[in-house]
């Protein structure tokens, strides 16, 4: 099978480029529905909603140069109903997109029979409600695909956004969680026709299309409502202003989607409200950011109108639509409140048990102001000089992470809501629906109001300090924002460690390190971090004079932090030491390590002159950078705490201020960061080269396999690690390592970190990877692998689960075929997706940046989607590389042999894809 498979692959293509769309829009509706089918069947309930959104989004990353990247039938019809596409195309997108996800569906079900997927209203929910919220889901996410992949002002011919996908795949993520307890969360005939397929679609899948379709119609109209000026023929008039309605209508639309998808989270119970929230908030920025701003909050439009960013009276028009919608979408949570299993529960805007009143109120004034000011340094600053394009990717991605970060962070202290309109929609909410138990005083509102706007205030007073004041340019703008973002980085830390939830504290504290990076960047390069400044001054990036201040700004802001949490959580606080049963070289391990990796990201993708030049910056640094704490927070924080940062760790440690564990384990951090200097000098010696000697330069073999050992090597032990300390989040955690690496080192090896990819790459030919190169690679990747798993076996053997095996084998219930078939298909579409995003031309003219922003957040999220979809079934491994590393520490080889096959058959296959949805690829390359 795989020399079969390897004849196709290398041979030339054989499909006419006119049916290439068709084949793209059956393949990613495949993969989509493939994901949701056995993430409905196998999944985790915490994460699926996560995982199609990411299935959702790599595949439109994927098909989107090719056929638009439909997907969904509903999207189809939205766009043909808006002059985007013709009501021929959409009949021919209909049945592509149908055969593909039956198909997925048969394949999903051989995989996990005899269980079949099916499609319901969740009890005791009717068929209304669910009809009710298929119609504004799907209607948001034709809504989102309008606004950033159609509409000329979100999109220019010649700028293109590299956004788009993401705003277009979270849209699951908010309404996922949202109403996945009432409908299903299905937002696509497709998925609704596959998921019904015993019944052949006419059971509840036909009446989900029909409601879907209504979905896609309404979006259509909305959006030519609040973007006039589009036209099906000719450009964007260049002097185009919204009118005040227009504006107003768009505040009414995205703060009523966040404020319902808010309301609806609390009332099924999602385990996910602020993840949620902040996807819906996201995505409704990045639609709508252009028309009014995307204020969405009062207490943002007030810190807008300080700025100097939104005029008075707008404000003010601003305020009170989006109290409206806020109360208006309360309205609505309140008959899905009468109708749920938790209709005697009372939700109402109160502190959480054991909280007071003040105390919940400094927790929402100060996470309002961090994301008031987040929303002034990414949304209302000039682009910098470094930036060639005037398109924004990551603004929306930025403010919503806010919401990650804050909601998580005090949920149990305030509820997290941060947002004046979101508390008048909670308040609604239980006025409409109030349960068993009597609502508390009005007072709480007013109160919450009053400080959520005072937190828009302190933020545009901060902002004129830090980015608009004369002292912007010195030393004192960048020593205030080294401060500031320290300090958030800190007190979020304490939070979490408090009161958070262990399954998306990580999370929350990689969001809020993301966000204050990208709003600190500018002015003090976003350090946040003495192990960070102090790898930039060995490498040079930083002068000594100004690492040694930024130290004091730090250590300082930590401190401050340490105590601001104490005071808020007394008696209660956080201790820093190794955790149980580890002794304390294993946690300065883990802590030496992950703060190795964190350093090493900043060096690569904030400071290389290769991956961010001067005149054309790359807009992803930020997010590599934060998160590595995804990475690394899950794998190690049952280890040593994951600090990784002196600042925290004597942050945390601030009741013995620091001289208990924290110094020790800020000496271990150091040790990292000096480590990852080293290996930073190692695989881009080209950093010391002149531009000109830069241009020319090209790694040599030995630069590159040390890439990708590298890189191969922190992605199998941070899998290790998450395995063997029963991680809540092993494929989350796994992807973010994998991303991070990928945006580090794919300027100099291409960044596979896993034979099958190699294989995929060689095979695909174009000159991407030669012979030579790949089998130096597969063998570096496996040595890496190998390497890996004998650390991980070290942690393994001193942990609280020593005794538990966990051995390469199908999951319970599942055979070889079934453990094969699945590792085949997700590691096919990982390699494909490196094929597609990673190592295929854009269209010439199209964009302006030689960046691409989005080509390592894909290729990680194929392991969300692939890795919470298919572990219950054979691990999720998608990497002959990962398979070795957990066959090394079970030392057993087990089904390595096996599982290595089928992943490679996968690599194979995805260069067959390749060459029927990317013909022009292949015409390129012959020319």
């Amino acid at each position: 099978m795989l020399c079969t498979l390897l004849g196709f692959a290398m041979a030339p293509a054989v499909l006419p480029a006119a049916l290439a769309k068709y084949v793209a829009e059956f393949l990613g509706t495949f993969v989509l529905v493939l994901t949701v089918s056995n993430c409905v069947l196998g999944g985790n309930p915490v994460w699926n909603a996560t995982a199609i959104a990411c299935s959702l989004m790599v595949m439109i990353y994927a098909t989107g140069a090719v056929s638009g990247g439909n997907l969904n039938p509903a999207v189809s019809l939205a766009l043909g109903l808006t002059g985007n596409l013709e009501l021929i195309e959409v009949i021919k997108y209909w049945v592509a997109q149908i055969l593909g996800g039956l198909a997925a569906a048969g394949v999903a079900c051989s995989i996990h029979a005899p269980n079949m997927v099916s499609l319901a209203p969740v009890a005791p929910f009717s068929g209304c409600h669910a009809m009710v919220v298929e119609v504004i889901y799907t209607f948001m996410l034709c809504f989102v695909v309008l606004n950033c992949a159609a509409s000329k002002q979100n999109n220019s011919p010649t700028d293109g956004n590299q956004f788009f996908a993401l705003a277009i795949g979270f849209v699951i993520v908010a309404g996922g969680y949202a109403v996945g307890g009432i409908s299903g969360a299905a937002f696509n005939p497709a998925v609704a026709i596959a998921l019904d397929v015993k019944h052949a679609g006419f059971s509840w899948g036909i009446w989900y299309g029909l409601f879907e379709l209504i979905g896609g119609a309404l979006a259509a109209l909305l959006y030519k409502i609040v973007r006039p000026a589009e036209k099906s023929g000719g450009d964007f008039p260049s002097d185009y202003q919204a009118t005040l309605p227009t504006k107003l209508m768009s505040e009414f639309l995205g703060t009523f989607m966040l404020v319902i998808t808010v309301g609806l989270n609390i009332i099924t119970g999602s385990a996910a409200t602020a993840f949620s929230a902040a996807a819906s908030l996201m995505c409704m920025i990045y639609s709508l950011g252009n028309v009014s701003g995307a204020h969405f909050n009062p207490a943002v439009t007030v810190a807008c109108v300080c700025r100097g960013a939104c005029d008075k009276m707008d404000g003010v028009a601003y305020v009170l639509v989006q109290t409206m919608a806020g109360c208006c979408a309360g309205l609505v949570a309140g008959v899905f409140h009468a109708a749920s299993s938790n209709k005697d529960v009372t939700y109402a805007l109160k502190p959480g048990a054991g909280y007071t009143f003040s105390a919940a109120c400094f927790a929402e004034l100060f996470f309002t102001f961090v994301l008031a000011y987040t929303v002034l340094a990414t949304a209302t600053i000039a682009k910098p000089s470094s930036q060639p394009t005037s398109q924004n990717f990551y603004f929306g991605l930025s403010i919503g992470s806010c919401v990650t970060a804050g909601g998580f962070a005090i949920g149990a202290v305030s509820g997290g809501e941060l947002n004046p309109a979101v508390s008048a929609g909670i308040a609604m909410l239980g006025t409409m629906s109030p349960g068993s138990d009597p609502l508390p005083p009005y007072t709480y509102l007013v109160g919450f109001i009053l400080v959520e706007l005072l937190g828009g205030l302190c933020a545009a007073a901060v902002f004129r300090f830090s980015h608009q004041s004369p002292a912007a340019s010195n030393e004192a703008a960048a020593l205030v924002c080294e401060f500031v973002g320290t300090f958030a980085l800190v007190f979020t830390v304490g939070c979490c460690v408090i009161s958070g939830s262990s399954t998306w504290n990580a999370t929350a504290i990689a969001a809020v390190l993301m966000v204050m990076i990208y709003s600190t960047g500018p002015v003090s390069g976003g350090n946040l971090n003495p192990a960070v400044s102090f790898s930039l001054g060995l490498t040079g990036d930083l002068p000594w004079s100004s690492v040694f201040k930024y130290w004091v700004a730090q250590l300082l802001a930590g401190a401050a932090a340490g105590g601001a949490y104490v005071a808020l959580f007394a008696p209660k606080t956080a201790t820093l030491a190794p955790s149980a049963p580890f002794s304390w070289p294993y946690a300065l391990l883990a802590e030496a390590i992950y703060t190795c990796m964190l350093c090493f990201v900043v060096l690569n993708c904030a400071a290389s002159k290769r991956n961010n030049p001067p005149t054309d910056g790359n807009q992803f640094f930020a997010l590599a950078i934060g998160f590595v704490i995804i990475a690394g927070g899950y794998a190690a924080g049952n280890i040593s705490g994951a600090c990784f940062n002196p600042s925290v760790a004597l942050g945390v440690d601030i009741k013995h201020v620091g001289f208990h564990w924290g110094i020790v384990w800020a000496l271990a951090e150091m040790l990292g960061a000096a480590m990852a200097a080293a290996l930073y000098r190692a695989v881009r010696p080209d950093e010391k080269l002149s531009d000109d000697q830069l241009d020319a330069y090209e790694p040599s073999l030995s630069t590159k396999c040390l890439s990708e050992f590298l890189g191969t090597f922190m992605l199998v032990l941070t899998v290790g690690l998450n395995v063997v300390m029963a991680s809540p989040a092993v494929a989350w955690s796994a992807a973010a390592s994998l991303m991070c690496m990928i945006y580090s080192l794919g300027g100099v090896s291409g960044g596979h970190f896993n034979p099958a990819v190699t294989l995929a790459v060689v095979t695909s030919g174009r000159g991407k990877c030669s012979s030579r190169d790949g089998v130096a690679y597969t063998a570096t990747q496996l040595l890496a692998g190998f390497a890996a798993g004998l650390v991980t076996k070290l942690f393994h053997a001193a942990g609280p689960n020593s005794e538990a095996k966990h051995l390469l084998q199908p999951g319970e219930g599942h055979s070889f075929i079934d453990a094969g078939l699945a590792e085949f298909f997700f590691t096919a579409v990982l390699a494909y997706i490196v094929l597609a995003v990673a190592t295929t031309t854009p269209e010439p003219g199209t964009l302006k940046t030689k960046q691409n922003f989005q080509f390592a957040l894909c290729i990680g999220s194929c392991v969300t989607a692939g890795g919470f979809a298919i572990g219950s079934v054979s691990g999720g491994e998608l990497n002959p590389a990962v398979a070795v590393g957990i066959s090394t520490q079970a030392l057993s080889l087990g089904s390595l042999v096996c599982f290595v096959l089928w992943e490679l058959c996968g690599g194979l296959i995805s260069s067959i894809a390749l060459r029927l949805t990317h013909p022009g690829e292949f015409t390129q390359a012959k020319a």
